[in-house]
């Protein structure tokens, strides 16, 4: 077969229509990562305009709420809720936010059920 290949002098070009490897990163830890970032980056901006440090905490607590997932389906309600914990830790959220936040995914997940296909 590789002699009539050869011997038929034609060109051949051969695609292996090769794709780029799939980010196989969860939701939530790109969620989490986009809102600490969003933080980082606030802050930076804040410090380099020369902003008091109150000031920038508070350009920075406000990028990373507006970075946040929002709760439409259940991978984004577990990742909006890493993103709550992670921002309670960080002190974006005082105590009563953060429960709100946390009751807020609650009621979205109650919510996610009922709107679920009934099992039979």
């Amino acid at each position: 077969m590789r002699l009539a290949l050869l011997a038929h002098n034609q060109t051949f070009a051969i695609d292996a229509g090769a794709c780029p490897p799939r980010d196989r990163t969860s939701r939530t830890d790109k969620a989490l990562t986009a809102c600490r970032h969003a933080w980082e980056d606030a802050y930076a901006q804040a410090n380099a305009k020369g902003l008091p440090a109150a000031k920038a905490l508070r350009m920075a607590q406000v990028a990373y709420k507006l970075a946040m997932p929002k709760m439409d389906s259940l991978p984004s309600i577990r990742a909006a809720i890493s993103c709550t914990a992670q921002g309670i830790q960080l002190e974006v959220f005082d105590g009563r936010d953060g429960s709100q936040l946390l009751y807020a995914a609650q009621v979205a997940l109650a919510t996610l059920k009922v709107k679920g296909p009934k099992k039979p």
